[in-house]
């Protein structure tokens, strides 16, 4: 393949890849815009949202873009019904382990069941949103998801449930400090607990709503909070305080929509009353303020309470004239939200045939590529063929010398890898042989070492087992010599085995009789510490001479003038001793020893 062919192709697929690269840079530009606006200004991100082209994204781009847009049209307060895309937008982003988009889809994913009256489909996918929002950090989405199951239950008499969610979600909006959703949180809750008929309860958290909007001077709450008081208080037919907090709410109205409300309001209040003529007064300076504003839902209201005050008068003819409008107004409104509905799904399905149509053109493009690319290949394959056919040619000439030269240095290779294997084999069996030897001379010297400190051990046990039987005998012998040494004959001779068999006592260490009877009872010293830890040493040292079975006269002679002790304070200190162990006062030292200390 030529360089020339390597450069043609590579600019027509970075041509082709830079042109969908472009768009959907375009795309990205726009939905991180919309990002930013989507929560205070939803107006503004929807008009970015609207403006991306749909035909260059790409699946994901796609599906990111539909949650945007769903979330866009519920904010500004669109019907969001035929936004049926959101329930794939949620099944993909499952499969994508993305909780934060999961919990974002299946939140509007609720919200469409619940606007189509699928109470159960709506209350599953509010809670599913609430277990991935617990995974995320998005808590002001799990406010509102509590906040709009509140709403659900409410709307199906589930108050006490409505009344618990509606808290959970104020607790939320208050730890995130967002005073506007907190007030309507407490609205909520006051509206819930008119209709429970806790009136005094409602009454303290329309208060907190009324303090949290003063707070903030936010009219907008003030005038919300208020007609919601006033709904509640027609309800309950306390027309007088109701008409107080209409008077509120119009004192704070700042546009003639909201003060034409506020006059129907009291239209319907004095209706109630059988005031007909102040109904009719506030119906008619709502009309005045009603001419110049192009609102459905208020003219629709406008005519119905028109059909009612006319027929609380008396006079039919103009109430049935009222009702005539109210039903075309009803009926038009029907009629415009299904135009709106129809113009919607108008322009869903004229943006699929645009995307259809973008798809057929980049298939053939890529067909065009592919072709391209496939007689680019057969090219190559050709130009590789022709050039290993002349490398094959050029390679019979001089194919034989090197094989020839291949099977000599072969064999030379061989030659020396066989010599250099035996010598490290031979290597190999010398060192096997030494350091059999050496082992061999180890063990040797190990066992005589051995040998050599069993017999050391022995002898210096035997040792002190001697020098113990010594100090036994000469203290059982030594009142015999003090009494008969004037008798002997050879009185010097006397005196001198009795100075050299003090001097054998005197030169013994005590020590190492503790180490004695450690040797004969393994641990001794250590386990009489655990078994009784008020012992000191000199009661230790004690212990281990009462366990080589030493009576009290032989203790008197070995322990005479090493210890300071005497016959009567070698007595004291076994007394003490038997205290200390509990040992009875004619128990013996040396079984209580062996059967409470060893065990044995």
């Amino acid at each position: 393949m030529t360089n020339t062919s390597y450069i043609v192709l590579a600019i027509f697929c970075c041509l082709s890849v830079s042109c969908i690269k472009y768009g959907n840079r375009e795309n990205n530009h726009l939905i991180e815009q919309a990002l930013e606006l989507i929560e205070h200004q939803p107006d503004s991100a929807l008009k970015l949202i609207d403006a991306v082209n749909t035909i260059k994204l790409s699946k994901a781009e796609r599906m990111e873009y539909i949650l945007l847009r769903v979330q866009a049209r519920s904010n500004v307060g669109m019907d969001i019904s035929t936004d049926v895309e959101i329930f794939d937008v949620r099944e993909y982003y499952i499969r994508k382990k993305d909780a934060e988009k999961v919990a974002l889809a299946c939140f509007y994913a609720a919200l469409l069941a619940a606007g189509t009256n699928n109470i159960e489909k709506a209350m599953e996918y509010f809670l599913e949103a609430l277990e991935y929002v617990k995974k995320t950090n998005l808590k002001q989405l799990q406010g509102r998801i509590l906040y709009n199951i509140g709403s659900l239950n409410y709307n199906n008499s589930w108050y006490e449930y409505a009344l618990l969610n509606y808290k959970q979600a104020l607790t939320v909006f208050q730890s995130l400090d967002l005073y506007q959703r907190e007030i309507h949180s407490l609205n909520s809750i006051a509206n819930t607990m008119i209709v429970k008929g806790e009136v005094d309860s409602a009454q303290y958290y329309y208060q907190l709503a009324l303090n949290r909007a003063y707070l903030f001077k936010d009219t907008a709450m003030l005038e919300m909070v208020y007609n919601n008081m006033t709904v509640a208080y027609i309800e309950l037919e306390e027309h007088n305080i109701a008409i107080d907090y209409i008077r509120q709410a119009l004192r704070l109205a700042t546009s003639n929509n909201i003060k034409a409300l506020i006059y129907l309001n009291f239209a319907e209040i004095y209706n109630v009353q059988n005031n007909i003529d102040s109904a009719r007064f506030y119906k008619e300076s709502a009309e005045t303020l009603l001419n110049n504003i192009d609102d459905d839902f208020t003219s629709v209201y406008l005519a119905y309470l028109s059909f009612q005050i006319e027929k609380n008068a008396g006079d039919f003819l103009k109430a049935i004239e009222y009702l005539e409008i109210y039903y075309k107004l009803n009926l038009d409104f029907l009629e415009d939200n299904d135009r709106k509905l129809m113009l919607e799904m108008q322009k869903r399905y004229d943006i699929k045939v645009q995307e259809k149509e973008h798809h057929k053109k980049i298939n053939m493009m890529w067909r065009i590529v592919a072709g391209l690319l496939f007689g680019l290949l057969m090219f190559a394959v050709c130009s590789i063929y022709m050039l290993r056919k002349n490398l094959k040619q050029k390679a019979v000439l001089t194919k034989t010398q090197l094989e020839k030269t291949k099977i000599q240095l072969a064999k030379e290779i061989a030659e020396r890898e066989r010599a250099e294997i035996q010598l490290i084999a031979e290597r190999a069996e010398r060192e096997k042989i030494e350091k059999a030897i050496e082992l061999e001379n180890a063990i040797q010297q190990a066992q005589t070492l051995h040998e050599m400190h069993d017999r050391l051990h022995n002898q210096l046990k035997n040792r002190y087992l001697n020098k113990i039987e010594i100090i036994k005998k000469f203290a059982s012998l030594l009142p015999y010599f003090k009494n008969d040494i004037i008798s002997f004959k050879n009185m010097a001779e006397e005196i001198n085995f009795i100075n050299k068999t003090n001097g054998i006592v005197k030169d013994i260490d005590v020590k190492n009789f503790v180490d004695v009877a450690n040797e004969l009872y393994p641990n001794f010293t250590d386990k009489l510490k655990q078994k009784c830890d008020t012992l000191d040493d000199r009661e230790i040292i004690i212990c281990c001479l009462l366990l080589l079975d030493f009576s009290n006269s032989e203790l008197d002679l070995f322990l005479h003038n090493r210890m300071k002790d005497r016959l009567n304070t070698i007595r004291s200190w076994k007394r003490i001793i038997r205290r200390k162990m509990g040992i009875d006062q004619n128990g013996d030292f040396k079984e209580h020893f062996l059967k409470n200390i060893m065990g044995i």
